[in-house]
């Protein structure tokens, strides 16, 4: 359009500034909108006019200062047309592992400073040579600007070493490293947020080696396939999920395997029928895997529940790794694949971790600005907020921080965002339980800054986080279903099936399921038995005592009389469930028995199931399992397989129940519990045409979404002083 002027990319967005034509400035706004680059999100735009001012071309200029409001970008998955140039011979790229341009590669992962500019990443150490410089100067080429452009001549550089440290020096580290992963070893590779270990997934032998140097005896491992052909070879992969594959953020994805897949499920994902499966999404990882034309495993480089390994401390990885590769481009902001599933029938996307890809999220202008405010989050599946000028920045998760390890990466990656956003926090937002790692944090933090600190209750987080991510704080009576594994109460006992209602800004608990026993505390989330003898009894002796030594039963009967903390925890419900149908008696890992749970309902329930749901009890205010119960004993005497199913349709039941006695229309749902892809579609079939319901959609349902949920609460305590206010002012 022959336009003169200048665009910059600054903290608050971008801005043009240029002279037009007295009938071009629509057309051409017009046009900025419409045919926006591909990966870009253009959340508000405008366009004035401005005093007369000469221009002599159109010209990209340094980054301008002025508010932050401006996102901060994920890192995007390898595009198309950079996979096709890494594997053409012609191509001055061809073989070079961190290809990238202006549609794809890393972002957050890099970045030291904003706006998003070379000088403000670790790609800032980086010269770029005369051909490099040319493609990014030339406005019509692909890496126009791309901020992360390189090649082998001028670009990052790939270290090899072996596990006592010694680095090799190999003409072609890459062919090495194929010629080790087909002898069984296991290697560390640098990727986008840190190192991945990489093994062979159809060897047995090298799985399970990988599974005693992690520490990781039952969660399932990731696999990494070459490309959408060998994956269609042992999942059965529904166009759905391809797409979720092959998108800009390239998570990993539940799928369910063939029935004739030549991978070792047993070691990979034991007891699952569907694995997590990826496709290269970094070059260094499509030319490892186009090179081994076969399935690898691909699970973060660490210790189970530690943080993973990102830094140039490779010595960390010598007891995991054979072999380590590594780059000299240092990672910035650490960060984990992200996971998602898609439910069995309606195909509805959950995500189940938020991180590479998908984090930092974002949400612009969403109204909860009344001030600058640090949300802190949950204790497990860390993550932490921050509401600036109105919008909400929420970091990737961070992991369980009953690890030490866990707690310096969230103080670090806290702290980098700090000094990128400089928000200038007026108030802190913690978890009421005092244990937890992030409330005692931000205390600490609040009394240096002298600045004060606002307590909610963990399942109020829950509620209003989907309260606001479906934009439904200003609206009333609205029923909230929060169920998932643990939350102190406010009433001193622990929490996990809970039913909420929401009107004139005002949360209140007004149903729950009956409390039982929390035997052993901690130890009863990873002890099924225990489940099941708090909720069945000791009625059923028979059934249960040949489980424990004489004096565990002894020990645990007194325990059970005496009652000392309660919990109404639909988590351990399931637990209770997996261990009576003989899935599972020992959770090693979070959500275990859950997913078997599930799982086994799969393999009962269709759509159009003529199964019935089991009795219980409500008398208003508590869901009584007692008569739940007695119905799944009595299954299981018959022998009648269908326990986990009639279970699942049972929590439906629940939900119109409690809908339906307080005459809700609007029901929403939050918690770890509905991670559960079986009960998210069985819900909708059995309740949608009843009921407006509501589910997280950018946000994972489990306790990823804590912080969110503490600055929408905050958000809610603001709206209701106004109102009050207002009725005082009327009065």
């Amino acid at each position: 359009m022959n336009v003169k002027g200048w665009v910059c990319n600054s903290t608050d967005g971008v801005h043009i500034r240029c002279t037009l034509e007295s009938k071009k400035p629509d057309e051409f706004y017009s046009i900025c909108i419409k045919e926006k680059p591909q990966l870009a999100l253009i959340s508000d735009s405008s366009i004035i006019a401005m005093p007369d001012e000469y221009f002599a071309d159109f010209e990209i200029i340094d980054s301008q200062d002025t508010n932050l409001e401006l996102i901060m970008t994920p890192d995007f998955a390898l595009c198309a047309d950079c996979r096709r140039e890494l594997h053409t011979t012609s191509d001055k790229r061809h073989q070079y592992p961190f290809i990238t341009c202006t549609h794809c590669g890393p972002r957050y992962s890099i970045l030291t400073g904003l706006p998003y500019d070379r000088p403000l990443t670790t790609m800032s150490s980086f010269s770029m040579c005369e051909s490099c410089k040319d493609e990014y100067n030339d406005p019509m080429d692909r890496r126009y600007y791309s901020q992360t452009n390189s090649c082998s001549e001028c670009g990052i550089q790939v270290s090899l070493y072996d596990s006592v440290g010694r680095k090799l020096d190999e003409n072609d580290p890459l062919g090495f490293i194929n010629d080790k992963l087909n002898e069984n070893k296991i290697v560390a590779v640098k990727g986008i947020g840190g190192f991945l270990l990489l093994c062979d997934a159809e060897s047995k032998m090298v799985i399970k080696a990988l599974r005693q140097r992690k520490q990781r005896p039952d969660k399932p491992f990731a696999v990494l396939f070459p490309d959408i052909k060998s994956l269609r070879d042992q999942l059965e992969v529904r166009p759905e999920e391809l797409e979720l594959l092959e998108s800009h953020v390239s998570p990993i994805v539940l799928i369910s395997a063939r029935s004739d897949t030549d991978l070792p499920l047993e070691f990979i994902a034991p007891g699952m029928s569907r694995i997590g499966a990826m496709i290269p999404y970094a070059p260094i990882l499509e030319l490892i895997a186009s090179r081994f034309e076969r399935p690898l495993i691909a699970t973060s480089a660490n210790l189970s529940g530690a943080p993973i390994v990102h830094d140039h401390d490779i010595s960390r990885l010598f007891d995991l790794a054979d072999f380590v590769v590594d780059h000299n481009r240092p990672i910035a902001f650490p960060q984990d694949d992200s996971v998602m599933q898609l439910t069995p029938f309606r195909k509805q996307q959950i995500i189940i971790r938020q991180s590479r890809g998908l984090a930092p999220n974002v949400f612009l202008k969403k109204g909860l600005g009344r001030k600058n405010a640090m949300a802190m989050g949950a204790e497990m599946k860390a993550s932490f907020g921050l509401s600036v000028n109105s919008n909400i920045y929420l970091s990737q998760y961070l992991g369980s921080l009953d690890n030490y390890d866990n707690q310096l990466q969230y103080e670090n990656v806290l702290d980098r965002y700090l000094e990128l956003i400089n928000p200038g926090i007026e108030e802190i937002i913690i978890d009421a339980h005092s244990d937890y790692f992030t409330h005692q944090l931000g205390k600490d933090i609040a009394l240096k800054k002298g600045i004060p600190t606002l307590e909610v209750q963990h399942h109020q987080a829950h509620f209003a986080a989907i309260l606001s991510e479906q934009n439904l704080i200003h609206d009333d009576n609205v029923l909230g279903v929060v169920w998932d594994g643990t939350g102190l109460g406010s009433d001193g006992q622990i929490w996990g099936g809970e039913f909420f209602e929401y009107s004139s800004s005002t949360i209140s608990r007004i149903a729950h399921l009956a409390y039982f026993s929390n035997l052993a505390q901690e130890k009863m989330a990873k002890d099924n038995r225990l489940c099941a003898l708090s909720l069945v009894g000791a009625e059923s002796r028979g059934l249960l005592q040949p489980h424990f030594t004489d004096a565990e039963w002894t020990y645990y009967l007194k325990a059970l009389s005496q009652k000392d903390i309660l919990t109404s925890s639909l988590g351990r419900v399931f637990d209770a469930v997996a261990f009576l149908t003989g899935l599972n008696s020992e959770n090693s890992y979070e959500g275990q028995s859950a997913m078997l749970v599930e799982q086994d309902a799969r393999k009962v329930i269709t759509e159009t199931t003529d199964l019935e749901s089991y009795e219980f009890g409500f008398d208003g205010t508590q869901i009584s399992l007692e008569q739940t119960f007695q119905g799944i004993i009595q299954d299981l005497e018959n022998n009648v397989n269908v326990v986990a199913a009639r279970f699942h349709l049972t929590l439906v039941e629940m939900i119109r129940v409690v809908a339906e006695a307080g005459n809700y229309e609007k029901i929403v749902f939050s918690g770890g519990v509905f991670l559960n892809g079986l009960l998210v579609d069985l819900i909708q079939e059995k309740l949608r045409n009843d009921f407006q319901l509501f589910f997280h959609q950018e946000l994972s349902p489990n306790d990823e979404n804590i912080s969110y949920g503490q600055l929408a609460y905050a958000q809610i305590l603001a709206n209701k002083k106004e109102q009050l206010k207002h009725l005082e002012s009327c009065v």
